[in-house]
C-alpha cells in the first residue's frame, strides 16, 4: 500500500483551516500574499499560492520560496519535536529564497501549525497522512496540554 499523498493532505489541511478557522486562514493568506511557495516532499511537487485565498497549483516558476523536505520532517514539525531552524541546520529541510521572504515564510508556517493544532479535523487528517497510524501527540484543545 502506498503512502497517502502529501499534496492531498496539504489541500485538505488548507480546506480545514478555511472552514473551521477562517480567521487563521485569512491571517495566513495575508502574511504570505504575493509569495508563492514551491514545495517538494519526496517525489511530490506543488506550489501554494496565497493571494486571494489558498490554492495549490503545478509549477513553481513564480515561487518566491522553495521548500524541499521529507514526510518525516513534516511530521516532526507538526509534532513539535523539531523546529524549522533545527530542520534546516540538520539538512532535513532545504529553504531557498531571499531573507525577507524566508522570514515571512517562517511567520506563515507558524500561523499554519498553530491553526492546525486548533482545527478539530486536523488529528484525523494527520492520521490519514501518516497512513492510518496513531498521531504521535494529541493536544487537549480546552487546556492546550499536549500528551
Amino acid at each position: 500500500m502506498s503512502e497517502p499523498s502529501f499534496v492531498a493532505f496539504l489541500e485538505r489541511s488548507f480546506d480545514a483551516l478555511r472552514t473551521e478557522l477562517p480567521a487563521v486562514c485569512a491571517q495566513l493568506c495575508h502574511t504570505l500574499a504575493h509569495r508563492d511557495v514551491a514545495i517538494q516532499v519526496g517525489d511530490e511537487h506543488t506550489t501554494a499560492c496565497f493571494a486571494g485565498g489558498v490554492t495549490l497549483r503545478r509549477g513553481s516558476d513564480r515561487a518566491a520560496i522553495e521548500v524541499i523536505t521529507t514526510r518525516r520532517t513534516i511530521s516532526a514539525l507538526i509534532d513539535g519535536t523539531s523546529t524549522l531552524l533545527d530542520a534546516v541546520l540538520s539538512d532535513a529541510l532545504l529553504l531557498r529564497g531571499n531573507p525577507a521572504d524566508l522570514l515571512t515564510f517562517h511567520d506563515g508556517l507558524m500561523i499554519y501549525l498553530h491553526g492546525a493544532m486548533r482545527a478539530p479535523s486536523f488529528p484525523s487528517l494527520l492520521r490519514d497522512f501518516r497512513g492510518g497510524g496513531q498521531c504521535a501527540m494529541t493536544t487537549d484543545i480546552s487546556t492546550g496540554v499536549r500528551s
